[in-house]
């Protein structure tokens, strides 16, 4: 599939299209696309160091070293929808504290990121106010 011009390795594009997907705790294991999904965020992974400034250090310069690994986490905001079947599917991966397979597959061909990962938590929001509903794409205010 040809990319549109504009698309492309090293260019940013819009996130429509994206898809964030599951496995199940099944064998074989199959993936289940979370329905209603508004946005995927990774925030960044971080190397903690630790110090190893001594007595021979020079310059009055503290020194460190590379230590553990913390992966990041990924934060998926999807609308509460009740009696999804994928939105049951993924409260009931949490509730059983399994580490489970995901993948965020990127629009136009663009890629896709999998990781393993444990659900931490699922926050269920609801709009309190009629501005905080998804408007139509010609709403004008």
């Amino acid at each position: 599939m040809a990319l549109p011009p504009g698309y492309g390795v090293g260019q940013p594009f819009v996130g429509l299209g994206t898809q964030f997907e599951f496995a199940s705790v099944n064998s074989p294991s199959v993936f289940t696309l979370l329905n209603e999904v508004e946005s995927v965020a990774f925030t960044g992974d971080k190397v903690a160091t630790d110090k190893t400034t001594n007595m021979l250090s020079t310059n009055g310069v503290d020194t460190y070293i590379g230590a553990t690994k913390e992966p990041g986490s990924c934060d998926v905001k999807c609308w509460y929808t009740p009696g999804d079947p994928s939105q049951i599917a993924l409260e009931a991966i949490r509730l059983a504290g399994y580490i489970v397979n995901f993948q965020v597959i990127y629009p136009l061909a663009l890629g896709v990121a999998s990781f393993s990962g444990i659900v931490e938590s699922i926050t269920r929001s609801r709009p309190r106010r009629r501005e905080d509903l998804p408007r139509p794409p010609d709403f004008q205010p």
